[in-house]
């Protein structure tokens, strides 16, 4: 225990007339749900597939339920996020004038997951030979470029808010502790 007055001044917040979490060393919480889900949209919603087979497109996310948080302590951020995504999408079979749609579904988007490690589940709606060949289009096709772009939402949160963090600690610290902070 230390004596006061020579504890480390990261400590020191009391002391402080504007109580200044220093450094970033106490814990904070910031929402970042509302980003992710402006995000998640623009990354999912019309996203296309095209092959030899038909076409088929992303028309809209129907359902993205959770949360997403970062937390600061100790001057480390800490990335927390849990989601259920499903999108619409439509799609047409080159021998057919059918429209034909369906859905994906994600019910386990969280940070206990790699993208790698997701379950995806295309389904469709009709039930003839042209709509069954498109799901498994889709289910070939379209699962690796949403699991792609889950990746990257998943990136740009990490690294988005690691930049927002640093240029915070930076705005808030004299240059000789970012350079203590900074380096290893």
């Amino acid at each position: 225990m230390a004596k006061w007055g020579e504890g480390d001044p990261r400590w020191i917040v009391e002391a402080r007339p504007d109580g200044t979490n220093v450094n970033n060393w106490h814990w904070t919480e910031k929402n970042a749900s509302p980003w992710s889900k402006d995000r998640l949209k623009q990354l999912l919603e019309g996203l296309t597939f095209d092959v030899e087979l038909g076409n088929a497109r992303v028309t809209e996310l129907k359902k993205c339920e959770g949360e997403a948080t970062v937390n600061n302590r100790k001057a480390k951020l800490i990335f927390f996020y849990e989601w259920d995504v499903s999108m619409k999408w439509t799609g047409q079979h080159k021998d057919s004038d059918e429209e034909i749609t369906g859905s994906i579904d994600i019910p386990n988007l969280s940070d206990e997951n790699d993208a790698d490690d997701l379950d995806i589940t295309v389904s469709c709606k009709s039930n003839s030979k042209e709509g069954q060949a498109i799901r498994a289009m889709m289910h070939k096709i379209a699962v690796p470029k949403v699991r792609a772009q889950l990746a990257s939402y998943v990136r740009e949160l990490k690294e988005g808010e690691a930049d927002l963090a640093v240029a915070q600690l930076n705005a808030t610290m004299p240059v000789s502790r970012v350079l203590l902070v900074l380096l290893p």
